[in-house]
């Protein structure tokens, strides 16, 4: 199956996050035209993750999220490092209990994919208990169990 990109558009906070203007996912043509299934974890879109099904529309030669047409069942993570020896162990422990990642070297971010059939409740503890050693913070942008 053809995979392509899908872009999103971010509006910056007053500090200036999300560090970009745009951020683009894979993801597979969907049943309908126009329709795309979402295929990799998103680093700062708060829209949509793996799984969602979205409409996009073509400009300037690039898709452009327009709308979000069925939702997942997936929730989505994201992880700032500020102990950055902790990357390597923290995605294994992450991915051993099911989840997919996937890290921003240069802003010391890790997404995270948290399917159905994982317990959201132990990722959430896990973390929690990384955060409050101070190697971490995260946040929940999108939470579906």
């Amino acid at each position: 199956m053809t995979t392509l990109r899908i872009h999103f558009r971010l509006e910056q906070d007053e500090d200036g996050y999300p560090p970009v203007a745009a951020e683009s996912v894979w993801a597979q043509p969907g049943l309908i035209p126009g329709q795309y299934v979402i295929d990799n974890v998103p680093f700062f879109v708060r829209e949509a993750t793996v799984g969602d099904t979205v409409s996009a529309q073509e400009e300037d030669g690039l898709r452009w999220f327009s709308s979000l047409i069925s939702r997942s069942r997936n929730s989505l993570v994201r992880i700032v490092f500020f102990d950055k020896s902790r990357v390597k162990a923290t995605s294994e422990h992450l991915v051993a209990m099911g989840c997919s990642t996937e890290y921003l070297r240069e802003h010391s971010l890790m997404a995270v994919s948290v399917p159905a059939e994982v317990a959201l409740a132990d990722v959430q503890a896990y973390l929690q208990s990384e955060a409050d050693s101070g190697s971490i913070d995260y946040e929940e942008p999108i939470l579906r169990q």
